[in-house]
Order: structure tokens, then sequence, then C-alpha cells
């Protein structure tokens, strides 16, 4: 898959300490540089909270928490009313219209407190972000679950239409470079999970302990969860409630690319809310394919002298 490099205005060396220079970002929109340009000045709020993640991370799952802890459990609210809605992708407006002067409308016109989800990495992010003013909730993926995700969601919207999941893996994981780029994004907030404004988690730690999970995000958020509304959020963020919830499957967002959609979107039909299965990949590629990309990954984790399972939070209690 084709992709440009994007340089930053700016890096976050006040957060980090390393060369920057090295610092590969690519991204597959090529008119994306000077809407990058727009968010690097983008003027925040004081009660802004962000969600940042890679795609098909566990971004929706843990988007629908977060707004519901900042919005005081309502439930109510919350099912009626799209989620892009509620919590706008600060992406999104731009790659549908390709319009700089109106690509942040949607973040600007929301009401506060704003909840607002990005896939951009650390040095692409608002700098205002940097200065550890506002909270910033990040989870990961294993990549290879995450891929194989976006796979399904390329099949509905069409681009992957057609595609075996092996022609797709060839094509977007084509490179060590890119899966490089991939562990970058995750490691870098990995590195400042311990910063007080920094939330670090993973999807296989959702999976495995949604309740403690819950827990710990309602206390960084400085927001109480009583019994009765913890039960009920372990309901409504349940899979088979979360896949069978409308304002929760990205019809909204679909419905918005009705004037670029692809020939093939629709043609074959998959909830955006899939499998959510740990390690579902296993089922799914096959383990030459596994092997390949492996050794790539292991390379970036080894470059970073990090493991998946730190980056998973697998080792911790």
């Amino acid at each position: 898959m084709k992709r440009i490099q994007v340089t930053p205005r700016s890096y976050p060396t006040n957060l980090i300490d390393k060369d920057w220079s090295k610092r590969k970002i690519t991204h597959k929109n090529v008119n994306i540089q000077e809407f990058l340009d727009v968010v690097h000045d983008m003027e925040f709020r004081e009660d802004d909270v962000w969600i940042v993640t890679l795609p098909k991370c566990g971004t929706t799952w843990m988007q629908e928490l977060l707004w519901l802890l900042l919005n005081d459990c309502d439930f109510e609210g919350a099912l009626s009313r799209d989620q892009e809605l509620r919590s706008p992708f600060l992406e999104f407006k731009f790659y549908i219209t390709q319009d700089v002067e109106e690509s942040l409308k949607p973040v600007q016109e929301l009401q506060s407190p704003r909840l607002i989800k990005s896939h951009l990495a650390l040095p692409l992010l608002p700098s205002k972000l940097w200065l550890g003013t506002n909270k910033v909730i990040y989870v990961f993926r294993n990549p290879l679950d995450a891929w194989v995700s976006l796979y399904y969601h390329g099949v509905t919207t069409g681009p992957n239409y057609g595609k075996t999941l092996e022609q797709y893996m060839d094509e977007q994981v084509s490179s060590q470079e890119y899966v490089t780029e991939v562990i970058d994004h995750a490691y870098e907030f990995y590195q400042l999970r311990k910063e007080p404004w920094v939330f670090y988690t993973s999807f296989e730690r959702m999976k495995k302990d949604l309740r403690g999970v819950i827990n710990d995000v309602s206390t960084f958020l400085n927001k109480s969860v009583n019994e009765e509304q913890m039960e009920r959020l372990l309901k409504h963020l349940s899979f088979e409630e979360m896949k069978k919830n409308p304002t929760t499957n990205h019809l909204w967002e679909r419905a918005q690319h009705s004037h670029t959609t692809h020939k093939d979107a629709g043609k074959e039909k998959h909830n955006f809310v899939r499998r959510g299965k740990v390690n579902g990949y296993k089922d799914e590629l096959k383990p030459e394919q596994i092997e390949k990309v492996n050794v790539w990954i292991e390379q970036s984790l080894k470059e970073n002298s990090v493991t998946m399972e730190e980056l998973l939070l697998l080792n911790d209690e």
C-alpha cells in the first residue's frame, strides 16, 4: 500500500529524549500534511480528554466507556446518539472532504467536556497535548489481531472486497519500516504510561479484566462509579451489547461516506464490532504469514528494548 512520508512541525522533545530525526512517519492520505499543520496548532479546552489508538485496537470500546464516565453514566444519552457525534474522530472530516479549513469544525463545535479520538502518532498530535495538562487514554492491541480486523472493515467498505486476507496482509504489512512505525506509535505512549496525564492500557487487558479497567479509568478521570452503575457499564460494554448497538457500529460514519463510497462497498458486510477475540489472528492467518510478520515485529520490539508482553500489559497484575 502506497504511503507518503509526513513531517511533524515539531517534536515532543520535552517528553521523550531520543533522536527524533530518525522517527519515520508515513500516511496513506497524500494530502495530509496541511491538515497536520492545522492540528499542530489546535486550541484546547482545559477539560478536553483524548483517546489515541491505532485503528481497530479497541478504540470504540474504550471510547464508549470514557464518554459514559465523562457524562455521569448517561446510558440513555449514549443509546440515543451515534458515538461519532458524541465523541468526534479528529481526522474524519478532513478524510471525507479534504477541506482543511472545515476539518476541525466537528471538534470545535462540540460542547464540553469534549472526548476527542485520534489515530495520529504522538509527534503529529497537537503540540499543546505535550504540555501534560489534558488527559490522554491510549489503547494498544496485538497488531496481528488489529490488521485482521482492519481487513474485514475494508471488505465491508469496499477497498478489500475481492481480496483474500493473505493478499491484504502482503499489501498492508509489506515492510520492516511499516511495522516499526506501528510499534513506535505504541511504545512512545508506553514510555509515558507513568505520567499523571496518561492512561495506557490494552485491548487484551480490557478483555481479561474489564471491571478492573473501568475502576482504573474512573480513578484516572476522577469519576466515581457505584456498584449499580458498574453492573450497567459491564453489560453495556459487553461484546454482545456492543455488537448489536447501532450507535457503536459506525453507521453514521459510513453514511457520511455516501459521496465517496467505494464501488464495492456493502457487497460483503461485516459488523464493525466483529469478533472481539484475543489472538483470533491464529485462526485466520497462515502460519508462514504469521512467522514472516512476527520477525518484523520482534525486530522492531528489539530496537525499542521492549517486549510485546510489556506493550500489551500481559505481565501486569
